[in-house]
């Protein structure tokens, strides 16, 4: 993604003062809606960072006995 396509899909919305208020991503765009989905990732990313983190065996071992107990129930 160069930064003529950025510049070109991005468009900044002033006031009567001519300050920036908001912006507008032409989502059209592949490489802009690209680059909000890592946007939107890296928020998920950010307010998940305090939760609990579960030891990789934990885990593994609560999906295998999911598993066998829904084995069981068919």
């Amino acid at each position: 993604m160069t930064l003529a396509t950025l510049k070109k899909n991005i468009h900044f919305l002033v006031n009567a003062k001519g300050q920036k208020v908001a912006v507008q991503f032409d989502l059209r765009n592949k490489q802009i809606r690209e680059l909000f989905e890592d946007f939107f990732d890296t928020l998920a990313v950010l307010e998940r960072q305090n939760e609990p983190t579960k030891n990789f065996d934990d885990i593994k071992e609560e999906i295998l006995a999911n598993r066998k107990s829904l084995s069981v129930k068919k």
